[in-house]
């Protein structure tokens, strides 16, 4: 007969918390996937035809905002005050910006180090949360951290030159 403060040690897949994200995590594997293979599609379009950043970044752009803007209805919902609109503003040219020299980034140094470079600031998050965080679940966190620092190594070696990734590899096909 078990306590009632034990816990049994049949929680496996049965469980619904578990069960209920499981598409969630196959949703996200997936995303990330498409992210990695249109850096590389995009990087090869923009190196093959030596197209203007701005101008596909604004091309790319464009229509999903008129998507967004058809989809969300901001016109029908309440109007910004004037101390938003400043900060909208600025925001979105910080935006702009960024997209802008993301993608000469990515012209310049290839998509590995692009990417890469976007996930720098996670690998500082992690080693943050190591050094200073709670003290609850250090090896959790500890195994992450040396988890992303071995996928930076591998992915420096095997994948350094773009010809050698499968995600070239792949976009070749399309």
């Amino acid at each position: 007969m078990m306590s009632p403060n034990q816990i049994p040690d049949n929680r496996g897949p049965s469980h619904p918390a578990n069960f209920r994200q499981t598409p969630l995590q196959v949703i996200h594997i997936i995303g990330n996937l498409m992210r990695i293979w249109s850096v590389y599609s995009m990087y090869r379009y923009l190196s093959q035809t030596g197209a203007s950043v701005v101008l596909f970044i604004f091309s790319c752009l464009v229509p999903s905002s008129i998507l967004f803007l058809l989809l969300q209805k901001p016109s029908k919902g309440r109007a910004l005050s004037n101390t938003q609109v400043v900060p909208s503003v600025i925001n979105g040219g910080i935006t702009a910006l960024y997209f802008i020299l993301w993608g000469k980034g990515l012209k310049s140094c290839g998509p590995l180090r692009a990417i890469l470079a976007e996930y720098s600031g996670a690998v500082l998050g992690v080693l943050s949360a190591v050094l200073y965080g709670r003290r609850g679940s250090v090896w959790k966190k500890v195994g992450g951290l040396f988890a992303m620092l071995a996928s930076f190594y591998f992915l420096s070696e095997g994948w350094a030159m773009a010809t050698q990734s499968p995600f070239y590899i792949l976009s070749e096909l399309s």
